[in-house]
């Protein structure tokens, strides 16, 4: 196996590598859906967004303020939050904020020289909540194993004047390309609450910052040059932090890597140069140590590395790296305690088994799903054409082709949302017995999202698959569905750990490839099936009325998929199947150990019993299922009584 292959073990291929992307571009869309109502725009930064996946990756999010504008020229300062960019005089890539138009608040403001500036300091401290510490320009702190930084930034939209150079500077490679770097200025830059430390107006200075354009140069990147910024990155936390803690950083080698790319033709960065590729910037960031001169990518008078590299450590940091030069990458592989993916054993199989574990699992992917979730719970009932591109990017997605990766993701935010949309949207186009023109696409997207549940979810997903073939009046495919639900899903897990096995244990054992059918059967978490008043147009016509009166009705599932198989054989007249589904159900019902789901059943067969024609019957169906009401605690034995009891009326008066 080569080199190459093996580093892929460790830092992921270029498949995952743009998948990783994908998904933190994905959540960066739907956080952006959720915060706009507070005129909040986020961007997802830092190595998650560059597609780097270590156990210790930082969460960073930068979020902007829509109503807060920095601007560079005074002219342009035309609306409310508009704030000056003042350059300073102490170091370049710094600035001060003027607040030209007095629009903000005197506990962000301090006056200098008579003028009101906003003050980095306090505007950290006013977006500080309890439980966060200030790490430079962020609000850090720590969910689950993940540590976050969140930095409130202020947008400026056009290229600031001290970046010019890097615009117009002659670039033998054409790297990066014209039509890159148009798009770069294009979008500006932002602004970051942290001052240089060297200055005496420090607790008042912000910083411009560059993540976006650097995002968008780490993704035109080719799968060797990311291998080559990964290992520099694992030299750095595993060799050179080690030694020298605090002296270089991450950043340190991005802008390495930045300056080799852009003085090196394309055809170095193939993958049979890697170790070339490596070395080349190793020769690199060993001239910035000697000379110690780091020069920002996009402002090169802006020295970063002027008060991490002295006299005292200068020299030994150079050595460290000569000798770093001389090793070579399998020397370095083995320094960094990585030698695991030199292995003579190491299958490309268990290379992506290692893979899909790292990244499925890891806590990163739950901030993905958790924003997911938030995003379709937001979505309105009806008008939703706002998001259907989000939800299109979300379902090309899922074809993703990691089959461990793609089961986790459509499992579990089907789990935490998509079934509460795909009612709410089958609730808005079932309001009209019509179906429009108009409407086409939704059913299109609709029934995408339900193909996803349908693989995902044993019992949920297919439910709801059912209901909706049963509503558009394809009654074969909802019996088709049925009965693979049935034979799935057997009486015995009934009530199995129902209120013990956690929901994150749920999806894992129902949706994950490593295990059987008999073993995720065992077990199962039984799900109750919910028919909310919400969503009444999304169930069949004859529990409609049940779903009113009780306003949110959970029904056993294999009581609700014997309902809806009964209705099916109703609607062909077929009177044997009908009377076959009923046993069923009665004989399902003796398994039930919850009163409640006993007192539900009986009013199922009840509406069957009336459907089918037999009135009487259903009658004293219904009148059982309301002598149960005494043994229920209230209130659910008032309102089951109601129903009931509104049911007989109804089959009595015939107003069904």
């Amino acid at each position: 196996m080569e080199l190459s292959t093996r580093l892929s073990y460790l830092f992921g291929t270029e498949e995952y590598v743009e998948l990783r992307r994908e998904l933190v571009l994905l959540r960066e869309r739907f956080m952006n859906y959720i915060r706009r109502e507070h005129n909040q725009h986020v961007i997802c930064s830092g190595s998650l967004s560059e597609g780097v996946a270590y156990p210790t990756s930082d969460d960073d999010v930068m979020v902007s303020h829509m109503i807060c504008r920095a601007v560079t020229t005074y002219r342009d300062a035309t609306h409310a939050g508009d704030v000056l960019m003042v350059p300073t005089q102490f170091s370049p890539g710094y600035c001060r904020l003027l607040d030209v138009k007095g629009s903000y608040r005197n506990n962000i403001i301090h006056i200098i020289h008579d003028m009101p500036f906003l003050s980095s300091s306090l505007w950290k401290q006013h977006f500080a909540s309890g439980g966060q510490y200030i790490h430079g320009p962020c609000q850090s702190g720590t969910i689950g194993t993940v540590e976050f930084d969140y930095a409130y930034c202020i947008p400026c939209y056009t290229w600031p004047d001290i970046a010019n150079d890097w615009v117009i500077r002659e670039r033998s490679y054409a790297w990066p390309s014209c039509e890159m770097i148009h798009n770069i200025t294009h979008n500006g830059c932002h602004v970051v609450p942290v001052g240089d430390p060297d200055s005496p107006y420090s607790s008042h200075e912000w910083r411009m910052s560059f993540s976006v354009a650097e995002r968008t140069l780490m993704h035109s990147f080719n799968h060797t040059q990311f291998l080559v910024y990964n290992l520099l990155r694992l030299t750095l936390k595993q060799v050179i932090e080690k030694a020298f803690p605090g002296v270089l950083c991450s950043y340190f080698m991005k802008t390495t890597l930045f300056y080799t790319v852009e003085n090196n033709s394309m055809v170095l960065w193939g993958i049979e140069n890697f170790e070339t590729c490596y070395k080349a910037c190793l020769s690199v960031l060993y001239d910035y140590v000697d000379y110690r001169y780091c020069p920002n990518y996009f402002i090169q008078e802006y020295n970063m590395i002027k008060r991490k590299v002295n006299h005292t450590n200068r020299h030994e940091i150079l050595y460290m790296l000569r000798t770093l030069h001389t090793i070579g990458v399998v020397g370095i592989i083995h320094l960094c305690g990585e030698s695991r993916c030199l292995d003579e054993n190491l299958s490309a199989t268990t290379m992506e088994y290692k893979l899909d574990r790292e990244f499925m699992f890891s806590d990163h992917l739950l901030h993905v799903l958790l924003d997911t979730s938030f995003f379709f719970d937001k979505i309105p009932h009806k008008d939703s054409e706002c998001c259907w591109h989000n939800i299109y990017n979300f379902l090309s997605l899922l074809e993703c082709n990691p089959t461990m990766i793609q089961n986790q993701l459509i499992s579990a935010i089907w789990y935490t949302g998509i079934n509460s949309y795909c009612l709410r949207m089958m609730n808005y186009l079932f309001s009209s017995s019509e179906i429009h023109k108009h409407n086409y696409r939704h059913y299109k997207t609709l029934e995408a999202l339900l193909r996803i549940g349908y693989r995902a979810d044993v019992t949920t997903g297919k439910l709801t698959m059912a209901t909706y073939m049963y509503m558009v009046g394809k009654t074969e495919i909802t019996l088709y569905v049925i009965r693979q639900l049935l034979s799935e899903y057997p009486p015995y897990v009934i009530d199995v750990n129902r209120d013990e096995l956690k929901a994150h244990a749920y999806v894992d054992v129902m949706c994950g490839r490593g295990f059987t059918m008999n073993y995720k059967m065992r077990h199962a978490h039984a799900r109750q099936y919910w028919l909310q008043i919400h969503y009444l147009n999304a169930f069949p016509l004859p529990l409609k009325r049940l779903i009113t009166i009780m306003e949110d009705v959970p029904l056993e599932p294999l009581t609700y998929a014997y309902f809806l198989e009964s209705l099916c054989h109703v609607h062909y007249q077929n009177q044997l199947m009908v009377m076959k589904s009923l046993k069923c159900l009665v004989n399902h019902m003796d398994h039930l150990m919850v009163d409640e789901d006993i007192v539900r059943t009986r009013m199922c067969v009840g509406i069957i019993k009336y459907v089918h024609g037999e009135s009487q019957s259903a009658c004293r169906w219904l009148g059982s299922a309301n002598l149960m009401k005494d043994v229920l605690p209230p209130p659910v034995n008032e309102r089951l009584s109601r129903s009931a009891l509104t049911y007989i009326a109804c089959l009595l008066n015939k107003k069904f």
